[in-house]
């Protein structure tokens, strides 16, 4: 079984794509249903991101990010990776360091949405 996707839902998509898009995603398709836009972005043969934006939302987006702890990426430079997130408008969680109880060097970065951003590679 491989992971298929992760979806976020996003209050600006065009925001998303571009920030997403510096990290090196790419559109790979996009669907509308019942008002809801939804956007896949790849890299390569890697899970794809879908991004789900509803102009017509009146709840607020988890403003806690309760409902979801972190999305994962693995990466071959996790500090050129960092800097480019935070270039791209992302805010620093954790400054690129090893994390021996995972066995991975790792940094965190917040997405434009708020929603954090781990990259990470194995010691």
């Amino acid at each position: 079984m491989n992971l298929a996707h992760v979806a976020i839902c996003v209050s600006d998509l065009d925001r998303a794509m571009a920030f997403y898009g510096e990290l090196g995603f790419e559109e790979t398709h996009r669907f509308a249903l019942d008002g809801v836009e939804n956007v896949y972005l790849g890299r390569g043969e890697e899970a794809d991101l879908q991004l789900r934006y509803d102009a017509d939302r009146t709840t607020p987006i988890a403003p806690s990010r309760a409902d979801v702890d972190h999305v994962a990426f693995t990466v071959d430079d996790v500090e050129e990776t960092f800097e480019t997130a935070i270039d791209a408008g992302g805010a620093p969680v954790l400054e690129p360091t090893e994390i021996d109880a995972a066995g991975a060097f790792a940094a965190f970065v917040e997405d434009p949405e708020g929603y954090t951003i781990e990259f990470y590679r194995w010691l």
